[in-house]
């Protein structure tokens, strides 16, 4: 008898572990994919996200967030699916979606968090200070403060490692993303691009006016004045190839370090505007491109004298 009374004291204890650990676990929905990415980073990911497809597409990263359910378009979340299971927390990044918030307060509590060029009212940002606060914001949300900060460790050292092989790189680099025969954008500060050149010290050619995105839109002209490694962007809706496709004929050809060979190739497969994740998949791309053409570019250099 006392065994079994002390059995089912055991058993009703873990019954009751088991149910505060489901509730210690927040459940959260963004329409941000630079909150998600870095949710999932740390461990937390979101129960719900607007765009997913979307931003597995762009990141080329199927099944990223394989038990996130999708709210359906980024800019026209579900908000009905939303309410019918209201999540804790819903976090966006203003000023996208903050026509919602009325209609978002009567579901659940709405968190925001500004990023970039709309972190700061006084036109006054570090874009790198304002990721490393979302993600330690995240994880005292999420209740993972010891992770975010050790994912913010691990990215600082990643990088830091990442600068060192570049010493050899001293050219200004231009990362340029084809529209069409004739546009390209061009990325500077407020954009993942231009945070990531500056963190690894490269120096970025693009000088002009940028838009509030962190980018802007181009025509050949200005680009033929630059002296700069070229950077193509190669979008992930586009089709296999277009970036060459397009610098094999048209204008882009007679750009200057077209015509030297002095250009590389990356794949988006990360978001413009987005977290400590984004930046690493960019970074990683980006250095593993320019020491393969530095490389190229020397052994070339030695071939011909």
């Amino acid at each position: 008898m006392a065994l079994s009374i002390t059995l089912l004291i055991s058993l009703l204890m873990s019954n009751v572990l088991r149910a505060s650990d489901g509730n210690s676990e927040v459940p959260l929905a963004t329409f941000d994919f630079a909150i998600a990415e870095t949710l999932n980073a740390i461990g937390h990911p979101p129960k719900f996200l607007s765009g997913l497809e979307g931003y597995e597409t762009y990141s080329r990263q199927e099944g990223i967030l394989p038990h996130a359910t999708n709210l359906g378009y980024r800019h026209l979340p579900n908000l009905e699916l939303l309410s019918s299971d209201p999540p804790q927390h819903i976090l966006i990044s203003p000023p996208a979606h903050a026509s919602l918030l009325p209609r978002l307060r009567k579901i659940a509590d709405v968190k925001e968090y500004p990023l970039y060029r709309h972190a700061d009212i006084e036109d006054v940002h570090n874009d790198w200070d304002t990721i490393e606060e979302l993600t330690r914001q995240l994880g005292d949300l999420a209740g993972q403060p010891d992770a975010a900060e050790n994912y913010i460790e691990q990215s600082n050292e990643h990088f830091t490692s990442l600068k060192r092989t570049l010493t050899g790189i001293d050219s200004p680099v231009l990362l340029v993303r084809l529209m069409d025969e004739r546009h390209a954008r061009v990325y500077g500060a407020g954009s993942v691009e231009g945070m990531m050149l500056n963190r690894l010290g490269l120096q970025n050619a693009w000088q002009g006016d940028l838009g509030q995105w962190g980018m802007t839109t181009v025509s050949a002209t200005p680009l033929f004045d630059i002296d700069a490694k070229l950077v193509f962007l190669d979008s992930p809706y586009g089709p296999d190839g277009g970036v060459r496709q397009l610098l094999s004929d048209g204008q882009w050809r007679h750009l200057p370090s077209v015509k030297q060979g002095n250009y590389t190739i990356i794949p988006v497969n990360y978001w413009s505007w987005g977290g400590l994740p984004a930046a690493r998949r960019f970074a990683d791309s980006l250095v593993s491109r320019l020491i393969e053409s530095d490389n190229i570019d020397s052994a070339s250099a030695d071939t011909s004298q």
